[in-house]
């Protein structure tokens, strides 16, 4: 990542020079600036050139100052230099990237130290030039590339419901396509506190709730009847998700709860609950769960196997659509 320098007086932004050629005993670098006008609308840039012995910061050749002939190696360096530099320049980003040729790992990692937060921020990238939208689509399926290896990971291990809270925060598009955002907003009233309040693509407001999928069972251990039935743990999920329906939909009318909520609507809000896994069912099993599933008014019932399944998919057809395109880097 480069940065964009001022010099002393103010005049002139430059970005650090570039070595051209570097040999035993004396080295030759380029230096691009741009001039600052107070006057808007008018851009002036300056290209310093010069060689010097190694160790002092000498000028090598003296007359004539304002002449240096490079080699084809020099030349070829100098391209290379303003073809990275000039347009960020020119746009006046103080923050840009420099692309390599060597693929689009570097670029990530690059990437990431800009710390875009959201998908807003990426797309202003996009319309002002620094970003293309092929980077774009390929950062988001590496992104997600390596949130299903994060996902898998840590469903082998114990963590709380916290960690799974703060993840798919992070990850919100494992939630589905249906969901726009998340709300920054989880008070329902002050008894009851949801894990996410969402913004669905019809911009009403709709409910997710977290469970931890290491303990959670969704069917007891014996049968009833020769039925699978939902476990108490279950039970008192989907009762609470209920209560969250009812509740929301009471806060309707509310003022107060219509600015937290950035003003969205609330009718027939739905809610989904991830909960437990699925990974070893048997074929009784899955048809208990489609029929329970069926039988819930406002609620539906996702596994973590369910929904690392859905991003397995998602990845595999953008990885798909990207291949097809062989998008350039």
């Amino acid at each position: 990542m480069r940065e964009v320098s001022k010099s002393k007086n103010g005049n002139t932004e430059y970005v650090e020079p570039v070595t051209l050629k570097s040999g035993p005993r004396a080295f030759s670098e380029a230096i691009l600036g741009k001039v600052v006008h107070k006057t808007p609308g008018i851009q002036d840039f300056t290209l310093k050139i010069g060689r010097y012995k190694r160790f002092q910061k000498m000028p090598e050749i003296t007359e004539p100052k304002s002449e240096l002939t490079l080699d084809n190696e020099e030349f070829c360096k100098l391209i290379e230099y303003l073809e990275n530099n000039y347009g960020p320049l020119k746009l006046g980003e103080g923050t840009y990237l420099e692309i390599q040729q060597n693929g689009i790992l570097p670029i990530l990692k690059q990437i990431q130290k800009l710390n875009i937060p959201d998908e807003k921020q990426a797309i202003d990238l996009i319309e002002s030039g620094i970003l293309t939208d092929n980077l774009q689509t390929a950062i988001n399926t590496i992104k997600r590339k390596e949130a299903i290896k994060e996902f898998e990971s840590n469903l082998l291990l114990d963590q709380p419901e916290s960690f799974w809270q703060d993840w798919f925060s992070k990850n919100k598009w494992v939630l589905g396509s249906e969901y726009l955002q998340i709300i920054d907003e989880r008070h329902i009233n002050v008894d009851n506190i949801a894990d996410y309040l969402m913004e669905a693509f019809d911009g009403f407001v709709d409910i997710v709730e977290i469970k931890k999928p290491g303990i959670d069972k969704l069917w007891c251990d014996t049968l009833d009847h020769g039925n699978y039935v939902p476990t108490s743990e279950l039970t008192k999920a989907i009762i609470q998700c209920q209560n969250y329906i009812f509740e929301i939909e009471r806060q309707s009318n509310s003022i107060e709860f219509s600015e937290r909520v950035k003003n969205k609507k609330v009718i027939k809000p739905r809610c989904l609950l991830v909960f437990g896994r699925s990974k070893s069912w048997n074929n009784e099993q899955r048809k208990a769960y489609r029929i329970l599933n069926a039988s819930l008014n406002q609620i539906t019932i996702l596994t973590y196997d369910h929904l690392l399944e859905r991003i397995k998919n998602i990845y595999a057809e953008e990885k798909m659509i990207n291949d097809a395109d062989d998008l350039p880097f």
